[in-house]
């Protein structure tokens, strides 16, 4: 088993593309990434890793400065290599996210090499959109524009500051300028987001999605994250999104707007001495 790492996204494309889009699914945030930085849009010093098994690619993973280390579709007797790779890399991983029993694995042999401990930052769902339903709501989408870019960034700072998740807020004026995020409108005032990513390999991801909480509870963010799934399925594109298990009522929408869950997930964040 071979490991070869690379910061240079048109190399990693070379090396593990065709294995990339055999399963796109699971691989929906490294494509992504790795999509953003080839159109020189993306988060820099990146590096991805490819697995080997001979001439065969046989699993990826990536890790991002300042962010957590995302693992793809990885053989079971590949986490040990992969675990010794990073420790040998000068920037310090501070977690590690990707399907439950890869990156459990990671986890445990990581923070063990470490001295360190271990707490789970979120369980996530992968959904697949199967039968579109549209909500019955209040208003209508439209595309975010340069004008929506304050509030925007206002509502991604929010987001993380609550959730830890959403667009970077420097990263919003280029999302937008990409066409990339929706707002759905009610009175001409706009009262949800939702973002989407690049289609790769005929596939596109919702994410993130946003209410602000004086407007919850009244489906918008549901309206929303239709609108999008459906023009992105009418252009011939599949969709996908994630949500955190511990949130009945994200589940319980995306559920019920035609989502079905097809994979679990889990976020690790490396913590203080064992």
């Amino acid at each position: 088993m071979r490991f070869e790492p690379t910061e240079d996204p048109a190399e990693f494309q070379r090396r593990a593309g065709a294995f990339l889009s055999r399963d796109p699914l699971p691989h929906t945030v490294i494509i992504a990434v790795l999509q953003r930085l080839l159109h020189g849009t993306g988060e820099t010093e990146t590096t991805f890793v490819s697995v080997h098994d001979g001439d065969t690619v046989t699993g990826v993973a990536m890790h991002t400065r300042g962010y957590d280390a995302c693992l793809g579709t990885v053989p079971a007797a590949a986490i040990p290599g992969l675990v010794a790779l990073f420790a040998d890399r000068p920037v310090a991983l501070s977690g590690v996210q990707g399907r439950t029993e890869s990156a459990t694995d990671f986890a445990r042999r990581w923070t063990a090499l470490r001295g360190i401990g271990f707490r789970q930052k979120a369980a996530m769902l992968l959904y697949r959109l199967d039968d579109l339903r549209l909500p019955r709501v209040p208003g209508s989408a439209r595309r975010a524009t340069a004008a929506d870019i304050d509030l925007c960034t206002r509502w991604m700072a929010a987001m993380n500051e609550e959730v830890g998740a959403g667009y970077p807020p420097e990263a919003v004026p280029g999302r937008i300028a990409d066409g990339l995020v929706w707002l759905w409108e009610y009175d001409g005032i706009p009262v949800s987001l939702a973002g989407e990513q690049i289609p790769v390999y005929g596939w596109s991801r919702i994410g993130p999605v946003y209410t602000p909480p004086a407007a919850r509870g009244r489906g918008y963010g549901s309206a929303v994250t239709a609108d999008a799934s459906k023009r992105l399925r009418d252009s011939g594109c599949r969709v996908c999104l994630f949500t955190d298990t511990a949130n009945p009522t994200s589940n319980k929408i995306y559920r019920d707007i035609g989502y079905v869950p097809v994979g679990d997930f889990v976020h690790y964040r490396f913590g203080a001495a064992a």
